[in-house]
């Protein structure tokens, strides 16, 4: 498969998934584990928490249809993971500080962009050969963050970008 067929179903995932996570807690109150990967809350980490599992499904898929053209395969995903979750509050915060309320078209546009950053750097990545760290290291680091966020979930850390706007609270773990 062409990796230009698969950076699109990727792109297709990530936006499908992650946006579809953000109404799942809602949706199914007692999901333990889905409360791991859906937003809680309005807060930024939460935002951020949408591109977790929709990226897991990326890296299988990847590794199904690259692992053996690319051998930075786990690095560049690493890559597509970190690019994705810095440039959420990267682009929100900013925004909230000067219009304090950031309207849903342009909070949809900064997930977009975040995945379409994310997808780029891992292409680039990808394309030059760039290795960080070992394989393994990176699949490690992958997995270290993907268990952060679940940790995170049930035990919110008080600091702001989990900070929930709307309620002024963190987490909503009932």
């Amino acid at each position: 498969m062409s990796i230009y067929i698969v950076f699109i179903i990727s792109f297709l995932i990530l936006t499908i998934f992650g946006t579809l996570l953000h109404f799942t807690h809602g949706w199914f109150k007692k999901g333990i584990l889905l409360h791991i990967f859906s937003a809680l809350n309005e807060s930024t980490w939460e935002h951020m928490k949408l591109l977790i599992a929709p990226t897991i499904l990326v890296i299988i898929f990847q590794y199904i249809f690259l692992r053996n053209e690319y051998l930075n395969i786990f690095n560049s995903l690493l890559i597509l993971l970190i690019v994705e979750l810095i440039s959420i509050p990267l682009l929100y915060k900013p925004l909230r500080i000067l219009i304090k309320e950031v309207p849903f078209p342009i909070t949809i546009s900064i997930f977009i962009l975040s995945i379409i950053f994310g997808l780029i750097a891992e292409y680039t990545m990808l394309k030059n050969e760039v290795f960080i760290f070992p394989e393994h290291i990176s699949l490690i680091v992958i997995l270290g963050i993907v268990i952060i966020f679940g940790i995170f979930t049930y035990y919110p850390p008080k600091f702001f970008i989990f900070r929930d706007p709307v309620t002024k609270r963190y987490g909503d773990i009932r």
